[in-house]
């Protein structure tokens, strides 16, 4: 049978990583899927069997222009993983993904946003139904996951702070004093449920509800450098540039 290498991924990754990993995993392997994709838009037309070994080792010499290693490691492990299950499926005879080379990338480097840039972002944001995320990011300083885990447990009104209980590292762990902004966006937050901040669905956030977010964004300002990790550098950058008043930094 016949499939195309785009239908394919989008099978497998809802067949046997949706409902058999983690949330994270999922959606980590479905944006992976979209950059491959956007690589090389002819997959949509090519079959899985038309592909070979050198066709993917140059998909990846492409994409080494644009992503760091890590991310070229989890395509070819999606490339990797995907034609082993069509090999399974009798999709395919054979897995051209196994002996890929990860090549060189170029340095990833991440600037903060000008104050120029960060007005543009905040303006943008405040017309986005959910661009006080965005700001509140901007305004503290916290990891995208440290937003998205923050419970109503975690704040405290009369001093003015948020207790980050789950972060990416040991040191992650901390209070956070709060400026009056940031403050304000908490308090406006509906209490839909045990988490502070939630989607347009009443849900708590998510990573893709950020991303999209930040693509919203990206676009309305032009500025496509816009990432939640560009929202924390910067919210760093501002502090040093005030030095005399800074009450806390991000721990990287």
């Amino acid at each position: 049978m016949q499939v195309t290498v785009k239908d394919w991924l989008n099978e497998w990754v809802e067949v046997y990583v949706n409902h058999c990993r983690k949330e994270n995993t999922y959606l980590c392997n479905k944006y992976v899927i979209t950059m491959i994709l956007k690589q090389r838009p002819e997959l949509s037309d090519l079959c899985l069997s038309d592909i070979d070994e050198l066709y993917l080792q140059k998909l990846l010499n492409q994409a080494a222009t644009k992503y760091p290693k890590s991310t070229l490691n989890k395509m070819r492990t999606v490339l990797r993983n995907a034609y082993d299950r069509a090999i399974r499926n009798k999709r395919c005879e054979s897995n051209p993904a196994l002996a890929l080379i990860i090549p060189e990338a170029s340095e990833k480097s991440v600037r903060a946003l000008t104050r120029e840039e960060e007005i543009s972002i905040i303006s943008a944001a405040q017309n986005d139904i959910l661009g006080h995320l965005a700001i509140f990011l901007l305004k503290t300083g916290l990891r995208s996951c440290e937003l998205k885990n923050l419970r109503w447990d975690d704040y405290n009104s009369e001093l003015n702070e948020i207790y980050i209980r789950k972060s990416k590292t040991k040191n992650g762990i901390r209070t956070v004093p709060l400026i009056q902004e940031a403050k304000k966006i908490i308090e406006s937050q509906p209490h839909y449920c045990d988490f502070i901040f939630t989607s347009t669905k009443k849900q708590p956030v998510t990573k893709t509800v950020l991303r999209k977010l930040y693509c919203r964004l990206r676009t309305a300002t032009g500025i496509d450098m816009v990432t939640n990790h560009v929202y924390r550098h910067s919210f760093a950058t501002r502090m040093v540039e005030k030095k005399p008043t800074i009450t806390h930094y991000p721990k990287f």
